[in-house]
């Protein structure tokens, strides 16, 4: 499993590369709004996302917001974002996660 996890709320970069006006996690945000801010855009090591079957989107608070199935990455300059099909309604989202993060990175795989 891929796990990322997400920042605060904060302005996109100009020039988002997926056409995001917001980043990061903001209280009462949708799974789709948690999806699309947390796949990408991160220096990602391609092969092992795609070793991978899913991805997890977590908050600060080790809070599942978001679970999709990998079907993919997509090239952004030197970064990569995550393609996948959103799980809306998995069980786990709005749960702690099972696998805690333990990195300082956003990035974690499992």
């Amino acid at each position: 499993m891929l796990q990322i996890r997400l920042g605060h709320d904060d302005a996109a970069p100009i020039n988002d590369w997926l056409g995001r006006a917001r980043i990061g996690f903001r209280p009462g945000m949708t799974e789709a709004e948690a999806w699309e801010a947390g796949r990408g855009v991160w220096k990602l090591k391609a092969a092992n996302v795609l070793a991978q079957e899913e991805v997890q989107v977590i908050s600060l608070d080790g809070i599942v917001r978001a679970v999709a199935t990998i079907t993919g990455i997509r090239k952004c300059g030197d970064r990569q974002a995550v393609e996948g099909d959103l799980l809306i309604g998995d069980p786990r989202v709005g749960q702690p996660t099972t696998t805690p993060h333990r990195s300082r990175n956003s990035v974690e795989y499992f």
